[in-house]
């Protein structure tokens, strides 16, 4: 007798069938990864300003006078500086144009996050009250893009006769540096696209993004451009750049990161090439978003473990400065955290590739959806104030309403 359960056959009159498999990846988990990876960004940047406080009660006194004193420490003690032009340390253009460039890149990458993933922004708003309680001088500090940059406008900068009393100290210090000095001239060159290079993975254009690779990394480090060009699977790459949470998550961070560290920390670490060294940061942590491979990875390790070298060396000279060695720690342990944020960053990539060939539709806290056919992300930046892309919202001025 034939089981109960098989006597209805299917015949062709009985109508149509739809099978449907279920997916292997879902929505939750999608969602969930995400959420890790944010995670990790915001304890790294919590920790990061809380530990970078001493220096920037330092800095606050007065900005060339505490760089001035760390290029000084710094040489002494040793480290390395990475070029010759150590005038440029104590020039006042030098950080202002330093400042205005992460200014933009930062405001461009906010603007676009409030406009693509309003859930995102609110998190990273919430995360920027929490690191206030830290903070000296909070309102000021966190309410502007490159404060830093803000402070040189407030304070004393007469600090040439410093420069000129200790450039034989230091033109010592760095005569056996020659050999990152090439490169760290180039990063310097090109220090305006590299900071410009936020932007254009927040805009989502991948042929600008490539042109970058090809022509400004391709100058300066040959193997991680021709490792990001020849990976097979840049498809990953493609995937993060066109998730709005995941990318523009990422480099709020970034964008939160440098603005939390002040130009003196630099200083103490890489003597007159504290300049160079920020830029660095930048290109290596940006640049491991772009590179599915392992090239940015390993240089994000060798860097944090030459902070790692220099900490150790201005360890005695910096002890005017309470919990330095907190903040050096710190500093190598975010490098780290974005390098590991990547790694997580290319998995996921991977998960949304497969979401879209199984049709998956993932919604996003602005109810954008991941549909099976990806169409060209373009993502545009406007001032929240007047409308306008051809600049970022003022920081100073988001969310403040003034009163007559």
């Amino acid at each position: 007798m034939a089981n109960k359960q098989s006597e209805h056959l299917l015949s062709p009159e009985d109508g149509e069938v739809s099978m449907v498999a279920k997916p292997d990846i879902t929505e939750k988990e999608i969602f969930d990864d995400r959420q890790l990876i944010i995670q990790r960004l915001d304890a790294a940047y919590l920790n990061l300003t809380d530990a970078m406080a001493p220096f920037q009660r330092k800095w606050d006194t007065n900005p060339m006078s505490a760089l001035s004193e760390a290029v000084l420490d710094g040489a002494a003690a040793g480290v390395k500086g990475w070029g010759n032009d150590f005038t440029e340390m104590f020039e006042k253009k030098t950080w202002v144009e330093l400042g205005q460039k992460v200014e933009n890149a930062a405001g461009s990458v906010y603007d676009t996050t409030k406009q693509y993933a309003i859930g995102l922004q609110k998190d990273i708003d919430a995360s920027i009250s929490k690191a206030s309680t830290t903070i000296k001088n909070a309102d000021h500090t966190l309410s502007n893009w490159s404060w830093w940059q803000a402070q040189i406008d407030d304070a004393a900068t007469t600090v040439q006769g410093n420069y000129k009393s200790a450039k034989q100290k230091v033109d010592h210090a760095v005569a056996t540096a020659n050999n990152t000095a090439d490169k760290a001239r180039k990063i310097y060159t090109y220090r305006n696209e590299i900071l410009n290079l936020p932007i254009l993975i927040a805009e989502g254009d991948p042929k600008l993004i490539q042109k970058f690779v090809d022509t400004v990394l391709m100058d300066i480090d040959k193997e991680l451009a021709t490792d990001i060009k020849n990976d097979p699977n840049f498809y990953v790459v493609l995937e993060i750049i066109a998730d709005h949470e995941s990318v523009l998550s990422y480099l709020s961070y970034v964008s939160l990161t440098l603005e939390a560290i002040p130009p003196n920390f630099y200083a103490y670490l890489a003597a007159q090439g504290g300049a160079y060294l920020m830029i660095e940061v930048v290109m290596l942590i940006v640049t491991a978003l772009i590179s599915a491979g392992t090239a940015a990875a390993a240089r994000i390790t060798a860097l944090a473990a030459r902070i790692a070298t220099s900490s150790s060396k201005v360890a005695g000279v910096v002890k005017k400065i309470e919990h330095a060695q907190q903040a050096f720690s710190a500093f190598q342990r975010c490098l780290e955290d974005f390098s590991s944020a990547t790694n997580q960053l290319h998995r996921l990539g991977e998960k949304l590739t497969k979401a879209r060939s199984r049709g998956v539709r993932l919604k996003g806290s602005t109810r954008t959806t991941l549909n099976a056919k990806r169409e060209t992300i373009k993502r545009d930046h406007k001032c929240r104030i007047c409308g306008s892309t051809k600049h970022s919202t003022p920081r100073s001025l988001q969310g403040t309403v003034v009163y007559e």
